[in-house]
């Protein structure tokens, strides 16, 4: 009987994985379907964020289904980073604690890459967009230390249990996150979990990619040089190397924050009864596909300039439809911020990145690689 129900478990899973969406018109229409009602889609969205709400106490939108909380949310956040963002007057104090976060946990060298990437990402996160009236060298201290706060969160994400307790995350947050006049309901979480996980792991990826190809290292380190939104878009030429916008745009191709999508949209009966009530889009398999769905040339292969000319990839990395993401113009500009002021200090004079002895997982797969101090 046991045998019985694993081997209807794996036809199951199979049946998904065989009905996973990966035609661009198909995901798009299933993403912004017709007739559907957005709480449907935030139910939707909400259970597959389950984990969120049951381990850490998040009651954003990625875990309510409550249109309310919806619209809310999305408007604190677009506020947030539109008031600091390229071209406001905060943007040169978040590009001064961008380099101060990277100088700060640069006394954890030597140590493993991806927290490092964590610890700096979540600090620009925090002192540079939340708490935009600190001073740019503001510190976050507490009795827990930004790293062992950073992988309590990441911890639910990837194994399903946090290293610290909620309350303690929450009341550690408390300190470092402001509390809104009049909101009854303030919970720092809410402005931490999902989002600050999406952007760590996009920065990692980032400066990888730049590592292993170097013709997207200078565009990246002339965007650190001057952070402007000219520079993030200015190239050389065709074939002179790629922009920093046509780097990030291939980094999220190939290494989108979300790789599969579900939506309760569209299932004929018999289709239902094999994959559940929902359909499941393939992010990262459509997106190896051009905005017409025709197959990219060299697809897995990561290559900024097809972004230069051309008809570009379909691009899924922020969602589509009523659920895309408010703030998706911002993100890829403060992730190459953050990747660039990385590549800057860690150039290979004092500190220099480790690839793991095996690179595997991808072109921006971080697992594996480290941070060594160089002996002078």
């Amino acid at each position: 009987m046991v045998a019985l129900k694993r081997l209807l478990l794996r036809i199951l899973r199979s049946c998904k994985k065989m009905f996973r969406i990966t035609n661009v018109d198909a995901v798009a229409e299933m993403l912004d379907p017709p007739g559907v009602d957005i709480q449907v889609l935030l139910q939707a969205r909400a259970r597959a964020n389950n984990n969120l709400a049951a381990l850490l106490g998040v009651t954003n939108t990625f875990t309510s289904d409550n249109t309310t909380v919806h619209d809310e949310f999305r408007a604190r956040v677009e506020g947030l980073l539109g008031e600091v963002g390229e071209g406001t007057p905060w943007w040169a104090r978040l590009v001064k604690v961008t380099g101060h976060g990277v100088r700060q946990f640069l006394h954890m060298v030597p140590c493993d890459f991806a927290t490092f990437i964590c610890c700096v990402t979540f600090h620009v996160w925090v002192v540079g967009v939340l708490n935009p009236s600190v001073p740019d060298d503001w510190e976050l201290q507490s009795d827990h230390s930004v790293e062992e706060i950073t992988r309590a969160i990441i911890n639910v994400t990837e194994n399903g249990s946090p290293t610290i307790g909620a309350a303690q995350i929450r009341a550690t947050l408390e300190n470092w996150i402001p509390h809104p006049d009049g909101d009854e309901n303030y919970n720092p979480l809410n402005l931490i979990a999902p989002m600050y996980d999406k952007l760590w792991r996009l920065v990692a990826a980032t400066v990888v990619c730049a590592k292993r190809f170097p013709i997207t290292r200078n565009p990246l380190l002339d965007f650190a040089d001057n952070p402007t939104k000219l520079q993030f878009r200015s190239t050389p030429g065709v074939d002179a190397g790629p922009s920093a916008e046509n780097v990030m745009n291939e980094v999220l191709r190939l290494h989108p924050p979300v790789q599969h999508i579900s939506r309760p949209y569209g299932l004929p009966m018999w289709e239902m009864l094999l994959t559940g009530r929902v359909q499941t889009a393939d992010i990262r398999a459509v997106q190896k596909l051009d905005q017409h769905g025709n197959p990219l040339p060299e697809p897995k292969e990561f290559t900024p300039s097809r972004w230069q000319v051309g008809t570009c990839p379909a691009m899924f990395a922020f969602g589509e439809g009523p659920l895309r993401c408010p703030v998706r113009d911002q993100v890829p500009i403060l992730a190459a911020l953050i990747a660039s002021k990385v590549m800057d200090h860690i150039d290979g004079v004092m500190y220099r990145l480790v690839p793991p002895q095996n690179v595997g997982g991808g072109t921006g797969n971080s697992n594996g690689w480290s941070i060594s101090r160089n002996e002078l």
